[in-house]
Parts: C-alpha cells; sequence; structure tokens
C-alpha cells in the first residue's frame, strides 16, 4: 500500500513538473501595427518555420490557394476605409490569401 502511495503521489509530481515547461512554438506568431497617414494597419501573422525543407514547388504547389501564415491566416485591420490596388475596404479586419508562383505571387 505505501508503495502504491508513493507510486501516485511521484505521478501527480511528474505531471505538475511537465505543466511548468513552457516550449517555443514551431511556428512563431507575431503582430506589427503601424500608422500610415491617418490609418492604423495591424497585421496578425505566423510565419511558417521550414526545418529544412523546401515548402513551395514541393511541399505545398505551385499555383494552388494558400492560406498565407502558419497557425492561422495572416489578418491585416485597419480602423479608416483604405485604397489597395484601385479598390476601397471599408474599415475591419481581413484574412489574406495567396497564389504562390514560380516567379509571381497573387495575393487575395
Amino acid at each position: 500500500m505505501k508503495q502504491f502511495l508513493t507510486l501516485i503521489l511521484f505521478a501527480f509530481a511528474s505531471i505538475s513538473l511537465e505543466a511548468q515547461i513552457s516550449v517555443p512554438a514551431a511556428s512563431p506568431s507575431a503582430s506589427l501595427t503601424q500608422t500610415v497617414g491617418l490609418t492604423n494597419i495591424k497585421v496578425d501573422y505566423s510565419r511558417p518555420s521550414m526545418k529544412g525543407r523546401k515548402i513551395f514547388g514541393y511541399l505545398l504547389p505551385f499555383n494552388k490557394i494558400w492560406r498565407t501564415g502558419a497557425n492561422a491566416t495572416t489578418k491585416f485591420t485597419v480602423d479608416k476605409p483604405v485604397t489597395i490596388d484601385g479598390e476601397e475596404l471599408k474599415a475591419g479586419t481581413y484574412s489574406i490569401f495567396t497564389i504562390p508562383g514560380e516567379n509571381i505571387w497573387d495575393v487575395i
């Protein structure tokens, strides 16, 4: 019985020690905030960790839509209406998708 209780206590101690260990995310997240003119722009993204792999054209085929970002879609937020490539966007949060090509990428 004493050995069983010791084993249980050891198991609980191991669990609590494991919960305190903090490791970096495989694909780190970041955000950037910039004021351009009178408009505040914020970009939230996570960059994929390549880990020595070739991504585009190998792991991710060319000319296929890609959720730009590793852990979630890259998002940008503007607090005022903006014009991008002749198109007006209302204030709000938008996701960015891309279609990577060998020489040119399309940003959606």
